[in-house]
């Protein structure tokens, strides 16, 4: 694990009202997913912080949560770039500020997720 990843994992742990359930290795994963999900974040690195092997962990997420880690990130995601367009930020500016690679990264699961592109989604939530 990066000392990046375990500097932040030691203030989530250290975060107790954000995450008070540090017996279930799953909860523990999932909100650190939802805090760090603008940051790169890496299957070992959820492993590691489950204590589990990647392949484990990747089971056991998908059997609790319905969703692979990584779906899960790019939900986490693309529901934090919905609340920066719906205040207002432009599309593009939007994509690295939640953690995807690019633009077209985020529409494709912008797309997928919400039906409707990021630009498309905007102009909707302007015309209301």
């Amino acid at each position: 694990m990066s000392q990046a990843t375990l500097n932040q994992v030691s203030s989530l742990v250290d975060d107790t009202k954000l995450c008070d359930i540090y017996d279930n290795p799953i909860e523990l994963a999932k909100c650190y997913i939802d805090r760090f999900y603008n940051e790169s974040i890496c299957l070992d690195d959820l492993a590691n912080l489950s204590q589990m092997n990647r392949f484990r962990f990747a089971k056991q997420f998908r059997a609790y949560v319905g969703v692979s880690p990584y779906q899960y990130v790019c939900r986490v995601r693309v529901l934090a770039a919905q609340k920066l367009i719906r205040k207002g930020a432009k599309p593009a500016h939007v994509a690295g500020e939640v953690g995807f690679f690019d633009q077209s990264h985020l529409a494709k699961h912008f797309k997928k997720l919400c039906g409707v592109t990021p630009r498309q989604y905007r102009d909707e939530h302007f015309k209301q």
